[in-house]
């Protein structure tokens, strides 16, 4: 039980913002004295059930006992109408979690992808409106032709700032080969399929151009932005398997997988995010590295996602 209860507090402190004292939250919470509450966190004293959901609701974090010989895992998910997806909701939720990864004083993301990782689409509105676009299953199922407009100025805004979080968190993304062959044929689909006119696939098209070109600037500085605590470290393996997202916050780690289509599932069970971080060490050890010196086999890579880019503009110019 105290192993459980240190990883629960452990769970908490990670979700504080980092000028916020654990044991005066926490005995704020509990209504105890601060120094009952350093019992608690140390595992001095046991935590009743009362007390467990009063800290669960009031910090966002899920208290997990799962017995030893049991082999299971736990995730949590956010759960979305599929007939109208709530893309608000879906990005707000989004946020949530992404704020508490950057607040965090240790954290660095890891993340295998067939998929550009959404939040550099983020940067772009168009490409934005897109994606979300895409991914409502309910509206590519109508007659309905996209329209950036038809998303809300704070949807917009909340793209921009996950952009943002994103660029100041330490990562390491592990590309496959077709990364970004999925998003040229959502823009071949959706154009053909008559939802997007051809001004408008153009423009994603381009850019679609300017988020490798990004990409291209991360990986030769190893950076992000201009601070160097904003680590980049860019690998291409040839098959991955799965979309992964593993935050490693040094005492404990937390595992994002994708799932119908855009969602994510989510846990912090530590022995399912230990085998995921080996996993993924181990596709590491067989990946070809694009960051810093691994220029020839970036450019190349490159070369071949600029040439999907510009072999469909021009399909849809000539159409």
């Amino acid at each position: 039980m105290v192993n459980q209860q240190e990883l629960f507090f452990e769970a908490i402190k990670s979700a504080l913002p980092g000028y916020q004292n654990l044991a005066q939250s926490v005995a704020e919470v509990l209504g105890v004295s601060t120094n009952e509450a350093y019992k608690k966190i140390r595992g001095d004293s046991i935590l009743n059930l009362q007390q467990i959901v009063l800290l669960s609701n009031n910090f966002g974090v899920s208290f997990i006992y799962k017995p030893d010989q049991l082999p299971t895992v736990t995730f949590d998910y956010l759960s979305l109408d599929q007939e109208i997806p709530n893309m608000l909701l879906y990005l707000q939720d989004l946020l949530k979690n992404l704020k508490q990864i950057h607040q965090s004083k240790h954290k660095h993301i890891t993340i295998t992808t067939d998929d550009i990782p959404l939040f550099h689409f983020f940067k772009y509105h168009e490409l934005t409106c897109f994606k979300l676009f895409f991914w409502s299953d309910s509206v590519m199922n109508t007659d309905v032709q996209f329209d950036p407009g038809i998303f809300g100025t704070e949807i917009i805004n909340i793209s921009k700032e996950l952009n943002q979080l994103y660029l100041e968190i330490p990562c390491t993304e592990i590309w496959s080969k077709d990364t970004v062959h999925g998003t040229i044929e959502q823009i071949r689909y959706a154009f053909e399929a008559g939802y997007i006119t051809k001004e408008l696939a153009e423009q994603i098209i381009e850019q679609v151009r300017y988020c490798l070109t990004d990409m291209n600037m991360y990986a030769i500085s190893s950076k992000k932005t201009i601070d160097p605590n904003h680590t980049f470290n860019w690998y291409n393996c040839d098959v991955l398997g799965s979309i992964s997202y593993l935050v490693d916050f040094k005492d404990h780690m937390a595992c994002y997988n994708r799932f119908n289509t855009f969602n994510y599932l989510r846990t912090e069970d530590q022995s399912y995010c230990k085998q995921t971080k080996q996993w993924m060490q181990a596709l590491i050890m067989k990946s070809v590295s694009f960051s810093g010196q691994g220029e020839k086999h970036r450019n190349k890579y490159l070369y071949n996602a600029f040439a999907e880019c510009d072999k469909l503009w021009r399909e849809i110019a000539n159409s």
